[in-house]
């Protein structure tokens, strides 16, 4: 298979599980839909599950850069070949997992709790949330892709896990990388939902 088939399937699948989970919050959490910016999340959810490859095909520079040409879960690639750190050979636990974007949904939290005196802007934060949530779904869009697809040929794993541990470490990733960010738009939705009023 091509790497730009590749490619171009993660994109697919990636958008499929994208516009699922948009449809979901449409139909269950109109109030998170309406206040999660649908651009941020889409350009995260691209970038995490096929990666935004389509810009070098148009010759932009900035954007035909490796780190935006390959998809988040593929960064330990560049990276082992830059650090030869031996976590960082492809299919590491760190990158493929959903750990990444839940730190960021974990930042946001904090950075949400921050005392009055030392509040960061609503729209930076709002930003943070928004692409850590676009970002999760994609990387677990990525995920699933690579896991059946591996399956048809030798078997999914994660550098480092047996068979079982791999298939664990996929199913918790998944788990959290789209329960986590569920959760979120739950609690976004419920935020800006008048008291007895829930559509």
């Amino acid at each position: 298979m091509s790497a730009w088939f590749d490619k171009l399937l993660h994109f697919a699948i990636g958008l499929a599980v994208g516009i699922t989970f948009w449809w979901l919050l449409e139909r269950y959490l109109r109030n998170a839909a309406r206040r999660i910016n649908p651009i941020l999340f889409l350009i995260m959810l691209v970038w995490g599950a096929s990666g935004l490859f389509f810009f070098r095909k148009l010759g932009i520079p900035i954007l035909s850069h490796t780190a935006f040409y390959m998809a988040i879960p593929d960064w330990d690639i560049p990276l082992y070949q830059v650090t030869r750190l031996r976590f960082l050979i492809h299919r590491s636990w760190l990158f493929h997992s959903t750990l990444l974007p839940l730190a960021l949904l974990g930042l946001w939290g904090w950075l949400r709790r921050s005392p009055p005196s030392h509040q960061w802007p609503t729209l930076l934060t709002n930003s943070l949330r928004d692409s850590a949530l676009g970002l999760s779904i994609g990387m677990s869009a990525h995920l699933l892709w690579d896991a059946l697809l591996s399956s048809t040929r030798r078997g999914f794993y994660i550098r480092g896990f047996g068979s079982l541990n791999s298939w664990l470490w996929l199913i918790m990733s998944l788990g959290l990388g789209i329960g986590i960010p569920w959760l979120v738009a739950r609690t976004i939705h419920h935020a800006n939902t008048p008291l007895g009023i829930d559509d």
